[in-house]
């Protein structure tokens, strides 16, 4: 009987003992668990606060960018205004500009139209003659008008008209290359290989000026006339299908010839109605001069 009580005591005690472990056991994981929740909030309070740091950093960034994106429109508005009026201004500087030049331009020509209309007429049909007996010895040449040529002398004597005044009774002359303006009755001496020689105006009128000479007799038909189309200096002919380059230098004031280069050789002056030979190749070639006048030569070439 005792010992059935010893052994009902000693397993209440251990059953007891086993109560408080299990107590005291559970007490002790509640302050674990206690523990980790606590830790748990601390690391979530501390990503919230990251987080929400984070998030107020890139607002702030965003309300910069707001800021430089509203400053960017607002100058670029400005500029656009800015140019908008720079160019209205420049347009309308443009036609003050352009308007200022049409009006001086039309004063000009109305200014030159009256000078025209109020200038001696030259040449006209309208206007008087002025005349004067050849002197003695000298032969009376053809009338020449504006533009052409008498050639005296057999072809020594080359007498170009560049200007006639009927109103004044004169005439300005190319002699030789030589300018002179001549009244009616007067005369120029002109030196020749074969002697002093006078070259004189006798009239004036609506045909041209008539000029006396004692240089010897007047030729027309050795003077082409002047060429309808042509080449002026500075300007390059291609003549005979490419064989020939032809690159005009320069033109005599009195239209009696024309300084040319022939396939880059030098420099050659050729009468107007003369001609030159020149080889290209195997071949050989004539340049001509057809004519002179209106600031062309008329060129001809051509190879065999």
């Amino acid at each position: 009987m005792i010992k059935n009580q010893s052994v009902v005591i000693g397993g209440g005690a251990l059953l007891l003992g086993l109560i408080l472990g299990i107590a005291v056991s559970g007490s002790r994981v509640d302050d674990k668990i206690a523990q980790a929740m606590g830790r748990m909030d601390e690391a979530s309070g501390a990503a919230v606060s990251a987080q929400e740091a984070a998030m107020a950093a890139i607002e702030e960034r965003f309300g910069a960018l707001e800021a430089q994106v509203e400053e960017a429109a607002g100058a670029a508005a400005a500029l656009s205004d800015d140019l908008g009026a720079k160019m209205s201004e420049m347009q309308q500087g443009l036609a003050s500009r352009i308007d200022a030049v049409t009006e001086g331009a039309q004063a000009q020509v109305a200014a030159l139209r009256d000078e025209f209309a109020s200038a001696p007429t030259t040449g006209t049909a309208g206007s008087a003659e002025t005349a004067a007996a050849p002197a003695a010895g000298m032969a009376a040449a053809e009338t020449r008008s504006v533009g052409e040529t008498a050639v005296l002398a057999d072809g020594a004597l080359r007498v170009f008209v560049s200007r006639l005044d009927t109103e004044a009774g004169t005439a300005r002359l190319s002699i030789n290359g030589t300018d002179t303006t001549l009244a009616v009755g007067d005369a120029a001496t002109v030196a020749l290989e074969s002697g002093d020689c006078a070259v004189s105006v006798v009239s004036i009128g609506a045909d041209g000026v008539a000029l006396a000479s004692d240089c010897g007799e007047a030729a027309v038909a050795d003077v082409p006339a002047a060429p309808e189309a042509g080449f002026r200096p500075g300007e390059v002919a291609i003549l005979a299908d490419g064989a020939l380059r032809v690159f005009v230098s320069g033109l005599a004031a009195d239209n009696s010839a024309a300084r040319l280069a022939i396939n880059g050789l030098s420099l050659e002056t050729v009468a107007s109605g003369g001609s030159v030979d020149v080889a290209s190749g195997d071949k050989s070639c004539t340049v001509s001069v057809t004519g002179v006048g209106n600031g062309l030569v008329g060129l001809d070439g051509s190879c065999g």
